[in-house]
């Protein structure tokens, strides 16, 4: 039997006591993404991976939902981009898939846009208060269209916590990595600091059990014992073929009147 994970220091100096909840929820949050993912490739009848390939933009819908428990939780998006970000504690936090055939999290890379250049540097910032304007940068990955103008900045973040997920169509979940990172101008990842999430251990950790009712389940035997009342017969009773009545006395089965 699995025993409940133990957060690291790295994790309770970040998310305190929902350090645990956060680590399922990320978890669970790469499950979801890859079912939907997975759907979209059954769905479009291609036998290619190509519709599976939404797997990054499912993912960081799910982390914002599954970390929307979160008090105080904050819900950015970039300007023109496709996604939203949670930031929690000064902190957002961003996902991304680890490319087919990386060999490892030391040999990821990811695509190098605007957008996430921007994310990996917040912590260079010259001013906290200073907004990022996205205004001038290219569209992401495959985003090539419009989006209303939102606040050209990723609220009240400081610091950035990177979450990599090793996941395939044909294997499913397999590995989830958080941790620091930085973004090498190759788009190589830098990772500052890294830890791998106890994902079986995760999966059924009773963080994750919901009581949908409190009403203890009836047994077949919960129904009262039937009472069986025991008395002597007077002398003649026993020839007179008694019966028992409703409230469990015994009557004479004799026409009325006798």
């Amino acid at each position: 039997m699995l025993e409940s994970p133990e957060p690291s220091e790295w994790f309770l100096s970040h998310f305190g006591e929902h350090s645990l909840q956060v680590m399922s929820a990320l978890v669970s949050a790469g499950v979801a993404a890859h079912e939907r993912s997975l759907e979209a490739k059954h769905g479009s009848g291609l036998r290619t991976n190509d519709a599976y390939g939404t797997f990054w933009l499912s993912l960081r819908e799910e982390v914002v939902t599954h970390l929307a428990f979160l008090p105080g939780v904050e819900t950015i998006r970039p300007t023109r981009g496709r996604y939203q970000l949670p930031v929690f504690n000064q902190m957002v936090l961003f996902s991304a898939k680890c490319p087919a055939g990386t060999v490892g999290p030391d040999r990821m890379k990811l695509g190098r846009s605007g957008i996430v250049t921007r994310i990996f540097d917040i912590e260079e910032r010259d001013s906290v208060s200073e907004p990022l304007d996205f205004g001038s940068l290219d569209l992401e990955e495959e985003a090539q269209q419009d989006f209303a103008a939102l606040p050209a900045s990723l609220g009240s973040a400081t610091k950035l916590a990177f979450v990599a997920y090793d996941c395939t169509a044909q294997g499913g979940m397999q590995h989830v990595y958080i941790g620091e990172a930085a973004l090498l101008q190759d788009g190589s990842v830098l990772w500052l600091y890294r830890e791998e999430l106890p994902m079986p251990a995760l999966i059924i950790a009773p963080t994750l059990l919901t009581l949908i009712d409190d009403e203890p389940i009836r047994r077949f035997d919960d129904a009262p014992l039937p009472t069986n009342l025991l008395r002597l017969l007077n002398e003649g009773e026993a020839d007179a073929d008694p019966v028992l009545d409703g409230e469990g006395t015994a009557a004479a089965n004799a026409p009325d009147g006798s």
